[in-house]
């Protein structure tokens, strides 16, 4: 039996509301239901797991979905094309409330034969496979849709493990799936998912033998880990953690504001104060290593002279009050809301408001434009379809209702282009144009961390740090 660690009782078991985040309950979900497709850190390519092939035609305007032959659901309904379908119109109707939403919308879905699927999009995107993999890839059987209240509490999936019993706020048990769709697999019995008590990081719980594998994004645990010579793979994402503004309203409906507050701060300070120094500052949208990014395009912050300059233009001097107010999860004394109430309250006239909040309040209040200023967070394997999709004008994940037309042009130039030479070209103009609007600002590189007992075997790390659970061992 596998000890898996995840952060706190899953809200839900179902793949449309249940957050799928590595670092939230990814795992869970891929233990319950398994990809059709998943992208791999190490090649950067996608790769078909239940699906046999996921295809574009010449113009990528329409994509052919096959789906491997003898897979099952756990109540015995077959996984064919017409079940992905019902899935994905599931994830398109808003009164699911999924997050998939944003790419199910405008679908136009065909069953030309049970096991193969056409999928129309509303528009050309040579990338739709790492949409697939990153938002549509956990299918349950067609007939617990039915009843999606009841597929949140008793998942129904194809998974290799399912549900054996849930005790709310303490654990959860799954045990083998025994039609599971692949011969000889899964190698575990079961996986008995924990919550780890306050104050105990998840690799001194996998070093007590509490838990065998969790995933976490925290550098410093990342380091605590390797110093107790557990398993670690580290992967190094786009995005990370950022400060979000509220384009659609004042005060932050002013790019100069929005520059104001980031010249006042340091991405070095914020990762010396907040990972030990550990982390690695971040210098765009895109990390370090990735080949769309390029270190002449970095964010102008930590200048407290042009902060400076620019809050007395909006202060009149000082004369004039520029209030605003920082939302997000912990803003005690310690903070990164803290920090930067510190720093900008150094200038005259310039007021924050510390708004802390639990997460559910920090979700429902971003969703409804409801914030000035939040901390948020962005993980990407690649800029599709997450960057894409958070910038996009009119989608649910544009929290900052950042619109920009030669942005959103760049974006669709990049998402019709595979060679790499095109596509820095395209991220390229998107960068400069991000560094001179500042809808957002990111802080500090994306890094999802795994973390596994010395006696489990075979983790193979998928799209944001998420485990396939088919492949995984422990030696006796």
């Amino acid at each position: 039996m596998l000890k898996l660690s995840v952060p706190a009782d899953p809200p839900s078991l179902d793949p449309f509301t249940t957050p799928a985040y590595a670092v939230a309950y990814g795992n869970v979900l891929s233990a319950l239901y398994d990809p059709l497709v998943w992208s791999d850190p190490s090649t950067g390519t996608i790769r078909p797991h239940i699906a046999e092939s996921l295809t574009p035609d010449h113009d990528a305007r329409t994509w052919t979905l096959i789906v491997r032959t003898g897979v099952t659901f756990s109540d015995g309904q077959l996984f064919d094309a017409a079940a992905v379908k019902a899935n994905w119109q599931a994830h398109a109707d808003p009164a699911t409330g999924s997050a998939g939403a944003v790419v199910a919308a405008g679908l136009r879905l065909t069953v030309v034969d049970p096991l193969r699927l056409d999928i129309e999009l509303p528009s050309p995107n040579r990338h739709f496979d790492r949409a697939v993999a990153n938002n549509l890839a956990y299918i349950a059987s067609p007939r617990a849709l039915t009843d999606l209240a009841s597929l949140r509490e008793h998942p129904v999936g194809a998974g290799p493990f399912v549900l054996a019993e849930r005790v709310p706020g303490q654990r959860l048990t799954l045990r083998r799936n025994p039609n599971y769709w692949q011969a000889g697999r899964p190698y575990l019995d079961g996986i008995d998912i924990r919550v780890p008590a306050a104050g105990r990081t998840p690799p001194s719980m996998v070093a007590a033998k509490d838990a065998d594998l969790v995933s976490f994004s925290d550098p410093a645990q990342a380091k605590e880990a390797a110093d107790l010579e557990l398993g670690v793979v580290r992967l190094q994402l786009g995005g990370g953690l950022l400060l979000v503004f509220n384009t659609r309203r004042p005060p932050f409906d002013n790019p100069a504001a929005r520059r104001a507050v980031v010249y006042s701060l340091s991405a070095d300070e914020m990762n010396r104060r907040f990972f030990q120094g550990l982390g690695t500052p971040a210098r765009g949208v895109f990390d370090s290593t990735s080949p769309l990014a390029s270190n002449q395009l970095m964010p102008r912050e930590n200048d407290p002279e042009a902060a400076r300059a620019a809050f007395d233009t909006i202060t009149g001097g000082g004369t004039r009050p520029f209030r605003f107010s920082f939302l997000l999860v912990g803003g005690g004394q310690d903070s990164q809301a803290s920090y930067t109430q510190q720093q900008v309250q150094r200038f005259p006239g310039v007021q924050m408001q510390i708004e802390d909040v639990d997460t559910p309040t920090l979700i429902r209040r971003l969703l409804s434009d409801d914030f000035d200023m939040a901390l948020s967070g962005m993980w990407m394997t690649d800029p599709e379809p997450v960057l894409y999709d958070f910038l996009r004008p009119g989608s649910p994940t544009n929290i900052s209702g950042y619109s920009n037309a030669d942005v959103t042009a760049a974006m669709t130039a990049g998402r019709l282009a595979t060679d790499s030479d095109t596509r820095r070209v395209a991220y390229t103009r998107v960068q400069v144009r991000l560094n001179e609007d500042v809808p957002f600002w990111v802080y500090q590189e994306a890094a999802s961390t795994v973390v596994f007992a010395p006696a489990v075997t075979g983790v193979q790390a998928y799209n944001d740090g998420l485990v396939l659970f088919d492949r995984i061992g422990m030696r006796r």
